[in-house]
């Protein structure tokens, strides 16, 4: 697959303006809003911000090689360097183009994390259904219940379709299952079952997948060596950083035009939820 001359141009430009430390170049670089990552995770930020990021961050980055993954979206493998390093170090960037500017440039560690990430980016654009109410009418005014059951089957389907993708979702729930369980002083298959809500056998051959993908370990468990524990790799930590930071694309995706105060109390009331769901499952035990 060969890349457009548009999107070529686009990631270009892009480069020049980091490398140059040129804040106008950059707004020109970039769409409003432009979805990119850090610390903190994936989010929307607008042009001004994305120049004010160039002028403070000092980094370079030496495109090396181009894959490109599916409509507008492109890994670049890099070199980058950033003030007060002596040598480069490599990493790799997701970049989805609109038009002729950058609409996102998500920064991983490695050429395979990215390029998982950008395939699963793409595949998921590609299986993508509008969102809709009941009777197709989106003012139809379903219940606050409704839309919320609506909205988590429509992107449930997502992950549920066969081939590639499914299995990716699988792995990243049971990874994330583990995850979620860490602070326990072992973690069981029957442990990841019961996180799951699925059966032992389930869960178990979910965990022997994702311990042949490497994203999971099993050992002997320090309180009863019959049992198997399981543990989260270092590859199954670049994994789960990998969806976290598509999830939260996703969000910025779907709310471009929310302020930061919307965005904000709709991240406060989902927490409340999540709060209200565990105090729930744990009064009908």
């Amino acid at each position: 697959m060969g890349i457009p001359e548009r999107t070529g141009a686009a990631v270009a430009r892009w480069h020049a303006a980091v490398n140059d430390k040129d804040p106008a170049a950059a707004r020109l670089a970039v769409c409003d809003p432009i979805v990119v990552n850090g610390p903190k995770g994936a989010g929307s930020i607008t042009p001004d911000e994305f120049a004010d990021w160039v002028m403070r961050s000092g980094i370079e980055l030496r495109a090396r090689s181009w894959h490109p993954v599916g409509d507008g979206v492109t890994v670049v493998e890099q070199d980058a360097r950033w003030p007060g390093d002596t040598g480069w170090t490599p990493v790799a960037t997701v970049f989805r183009t609109t038009g002729d500017r950058v609409s996102a440039a998500l920064r991983f560690p490695d050429p395979h994390t990215a390029l998982e990430f950008a395939r699963l980016h793409a595949e998921l654009a590609a299986t993508e259904t509008p969102l809709r109410t009941p009777h197709g009418d989106p003012a139809a005014g379903a219940g606050a219940g409704q839309a919320l059951f609506q909205f988590v089957r429509h992107w449930s389907r997502r992950w549920n379709t066969d081939g590639a993708l499914a299995e990716r979702g699988r792995d990243v729930q049971v990874t994330e299952a583990v995850h979620a369980l860490r602070g326990r002083p072992q973690v069981t298959v029957n442990d990841v079952a019961a996180e799951l809500a699925v059966d032992q056998s389930g869960a178990s051959r979910m965990v022997a997948h994702a311990v042949e993908r490497g994203y999971l370990a099993t050992h002997p468990a320090p309180a009863d060596a019959r049992c198997r524990a399981v543990s989260l790799t270092d590859t199954g930590l670049a994994l789960l950083e990998a969806a976290h930071s598509w999830q939260e694309s996703v969000f910025a995706s779907l709310t471009p035009d929310w302020t930061e105060a919307e965005r904000a109390e709709f991240h406060r009331a989902m927490l409340r939820l999540l709060g209200r769901s565990a105090e729930l499952l744990t009064e009908g035990r």
